[in-house]
């Protein structure tokens, strides 16, 4: 979002303090129907783009590790669910029940296909990559370069907190807020949240939401289908041993069924992790914490923290805003402030580039 990249303008020094707009950006449909704004699409499709993914329509889809990231999680993940539709669903409902005549069959078929179409989006979705520079600013010679000749660092202060902003030598940038260059993908990320191996792509402001979702809706899928499991096989001890079947002779059952019990302990491998990541996501988004900067311990104090209804409705409903409430002021500065952390290591690169 052009917003973003108003921070990272070079020309921007200590004396310089500007109120970029009092009005919020506007509000923007999702980039895959809309396409990415002009400074994006120009990088993207006039043949200057130099990152590590493919892009297409327009700089509306990329692609990154498809082999054998997004590929094998593809084959992982539909070829159960198809058996799973196909085989094991029609053994606790009537024909009649399928897919949208009854609650669980109607609910794990929009599940599924919620499921199938956020994992699209989310491996497929441009997440935001930033434009980069021909060459270092003009601004930054010679007065703000260090004794290798490389840009230094300076300091944002980003809703009265200060912030340090990286030169990313690969782009040549200021990297906007909250961004980061990406060692798998090579691009520099708007909002980056970190790089999912198993989608194949990074995880950023353009389709982070659809991240969310996709892990929501695959814990309460999961969970379904685990009852599904449990429920064949009470059915079919009680059809072996009768009403009054004990524990041991429930157990016996499983070796009745090897490969639905290979499919339960499959499906309870799966809800564990996506469960764990759904718990973990939420918690960073009320907090309005990427995972980057959780698991960097980025701030002392968060500028982007507004309260949990502000953070949730910027993240989810406005992630063309910087700060979820005021006026973006632009104030950057090449020497340390007071206040920011006095702890470095919170702000080295993740890949030294």
């Amino acid at each position: 979002m052009s917003r973003y990249l108003a921070y990272s303008d070079p020309s921007v020094h200590r004396a310089h303090v500007a109120r970029i707009e009092k009005e919020a950006p506007k509000a923007r449909l999702p980039v895959v129907l809309v396409g990415p704004e002009k400074e994006f699409k120009t990088y993207l499709t006039n043949g200057d783009y130099r990152g590590g993914s493919r892009v297409c329509c327009g700089g509306r889809f990329v692609t990154g590790q498809l082999w054998p990231n997004s590929i094998s999680t593809i084959v992982m993940t539909v070829g159960p669910g198809f058996c799973y539709f196909k085989f094991l669903l029609p053994r606790v409902l009537e024909p009649d029940e399928l897919y949208f005549g009854s609650f669980l069959g109607g609910s794990q078929t929009v599940l599924a296909a919620v499921i199938l179409l956020c994992f699209m989006l989310a491996s497929f979705t441009n997440p935001g990559i930033v434009p980069r520079s021909a060459a270092i600013p003009q601004e930054l010679v010679p007065n703000y370069l260090d004794m290798q000749g490389n840009p230094l660092s300076r300091f944002l202060r980003i809703n009265n907190v200060t912030v340090k902003q990286k030169f990313c030598l690969t782009c040549r940038i200021f990297r906007p807020p909250r961004s980061k260059h990406c060692s798998y993908c090579d691009n520099c990320v708007l909002r980056f949240d970190h790089h999912c191996t198993w989608l194949g792509n990074c995880i950023g402001l353009h389709n982070y939401r659809y991240f969310v979702v996709l892990i929501y809706c695959a814990t309460i899928f999961l969970i379904e289908c685990i009852y599904v499991a449990f429920r064949i096989l009470h059915n079919l001890s009680l059809d072996i041993y009768g009403p009054g079947v004990d524990t041991f002779e429930w157990f016996c059952t499983l070796g009745e069924e090897p490969t639905l019990v290979g499919f339960l302990m499959y499906c309870m491998v799966l809800v564990v992790a996506v469960l764990l990541l759904s718990i973990y996501h939420t918690v960073i988004v009320l907090q309005n914490l990427t995972t980057n900067e959780h698991v960097r311990n980025y701030y002392k104090e968060n500028p982007f923290d507004f309260g949990p209804p502000r953070n949730c409705w910027q993240i989810y409903c406005h992630p063309e805003r910087v700060l979820a409430e005021g006026d973006d002021r632009l104030q950057a500065d090449y020497g340390p402030h007071p206040s920011v952390s006095d702890d470095e290591s919170v702000y080295e690169e993740l890949a030294a580039r």
